[in-house]
């Protein structure tokens, strides 16, 4: 069993095609399946149905799977910690970033990487949670900052900000001037828009309205914050954000109010993989995480 096979063997595993798999490993389809069928004979066992184009994982190559991922990550983790210097933070760090928490969070995690750290390259892409999860399990970014459920044994998540939940109403809604907190007793019959981008988000929301055994009217579903205070802004409804979004650079005609619910928090956490090596560049910038989610928890 050589190291090669293995690539070729997730490639198909992950493409459900021989010739896609050629192709993302710059090789030809027949030099891929040849390895793929010489280890198929090492192990005495079928690794793929082979269904017309499409290629199916047996019971087998399932078990094989999971195996692979951990050698190929072992193999990776030994080059990369042996050939990078830990003393020397450069590189590329790669940062995933759900759609609510960018625009605040990032700004200073950027301006503060680049004055401390200025050869440090930073990439960041923005995606939902679940695909963030994916990519964190994947080695295709190694931190992420998001809200999380615990259900990926292969992720490391520390609890980085625990912030609130607040309204968002039209300056010209009836709540605007009230001026000690809302219940949900005040809003429950409210058109309500809701931020859709984080299902922990929703789902809270949500759970919310049925302890209360409200039956919330949603008029809108938005995946960005900025959609969300826009259909506020016009009235459409109110919303529940979290307290950063109270952030803002460009003019809303939005009032925030504290919700009494002592539960109507989020926590985001800095999300790394379980057994992946972290560069000193991605080991830095979760400091640097930590340290600009400590000024907007003191604020």
């Amino acid at each position: 069993m050589e190291l090669h096979q293995l690539r070729y063997f997730l490639a198909v595993a992950e493409e459900g095609n021989f010739t896609r798999a050629a192709e993302k490993c710059f090789v030809s389809q027949p030099s891929l399946s040849a390895q793929i069928i010489k280890l198929e004979g090492e192990l005495g066992q079928k690794l793929f149905n082979r269904l017309g184009r499409r290629a199916e994982l047996t019971r087998a190559g399932e078990f094989l799977e999971t195996r692979a991922r951990n050698i190929l990550m072992e193999v990776e983790n030994a080059e990369r910690q042996i050939k990078e210097n830990e003393e020397d933070i450069s590189g590329v760090v790669k940062v995933g970033v759900t759609p609510s928490v960018t625009p605040y969070f990032i700004p200073p995690l950027i301006r503060m990487c680049r004055e401390r750290y200025p050869n440090l390259e930073v990439h960041v892409q923005e995606s939902l949670r679940r695909r963030l999860i994916d990519d964190v399990s994947g080695g295709l970014i190694e931190v992420a900052i998001s809200s999380y459920t615990g259900d990926t044994p292969t992720i490391d998540a520390e609890p980085i900000l625990r912030e609130d939940l607040v309204l968002a109403v039209s300056k010209k809604h009836r709540l605007a001037t009230q001026q000690s907190k809302v219940s949900i007793d005040d809003f429950k019959d409210e058109p309500l828009v809701m931020l859709g981008e984080s299902a922990t988000l929703g789902d809270k929301v949500f759970d919310f309205f049925d302890r209360m055994n409200i039956q919330p009217k949603v008029v809108g579903l938005c995946s960005q914050v900025r959609s969300v205070k826009e259909m506020v802004n016009l009235g459409m409804g109110v919303a529940i954000l979290p307290a950063m979004a109270k952030e803002e650079h460009l003019p809303f005609d939005i009032v925030y109010r504290s919700l009494v619910s002592e539960r109507m928090t989020r926590l985001l956490f800095a999300l790394t993989h379980s057994r992946r090596y972290l560069s000193p560049g991605a080991r830095v910038f979760v400091d640097l995480i930590r340290e600009v989610a400590y000024s907007i928890d003191s604020k």
